[in-house]
């Protein structure tokens, strides 16, 4: 293969929401090596230690680097994972930026919400997210394969969520807009 591209899915998702698009024939016989993966602590996998959108860029960076990947396709907060691959000048390939959130106000009224609820109702607002999100997502996601995707969402664990989504929040907070920070960095 004359080129890899490593897959990072948004939030709640794993490395099997990319199976459709591996599966294609065109993919197939093209000369790139598709590497998907799951970011720790989602769908149900252990979480690291530090939940940070840094230290999931430095992750995925040392991912890059030790398969050879030269190219990352990022998916909502995947997307988000490589803007700060970029930023912070731990990957200088190509990036593809699927729904990337630029900042707080950008990102989606859902986890802002349940973040917000989360100060006072605790993890509860993410259990409760999780039981509905089968019939919540039928509209977004591919009928042959809701039920395989909505299971790999329920594998997720309320607790981590919750802080996961605190912190990714807090990154937006921190850095204001994620278009301006990749652009003053110089890559």
């Amino acid at each position: 293969a004359d080129h890899a591209v490593l897959l990072l899915p948004g939030a709640l998702c794993t490395a099997r929401f990319y199976d459709d698009l591996l599966a294609e024939p065109s993919i197939g016989g093209a000369p790139i090596r598709f590497v998907a993966t799951t970011l720790p602590g989602f769908g149900g996998t252990p979480p690291p230690d530090d939940m940070s959108v840094e230290a999931y860029s430095k992750f995925a960076s040392r991912l890059a680097a030790d398969l050879g990947c030269d190219v990352v396709v990022g998916h909502s907060m995947g997307a988000n994972v490589a803007i700060e691959m970029a930023s912070a000048g731990e990957f200088s390939g190509p990036l593809v930026l699927l729904s990337p959130s630029f900042s707080r106000k950008d990102e989606s009224m859902f986890p802002r919400v349940l973040d917000r609820l989360s100060r006072v109702l605790g993890h509860l607002p993410y259990s409760l997210m999780l039981k509905i999100v089968g019939p919540a997502m039928k509209s977004n996601l591919p009928p042959a394969r809701r039920e395989v995707l909505t299971g790999e969402l329920k594998k997720n664990d309320p607790r981590f969520l919750r802080q996961q989504t605190h912190l990714y929040l807090s990154y937006h907070d921190r850095h204001g807009s994620l278009a301006q920070r990749f652009c003053n960095s110089g890559t």
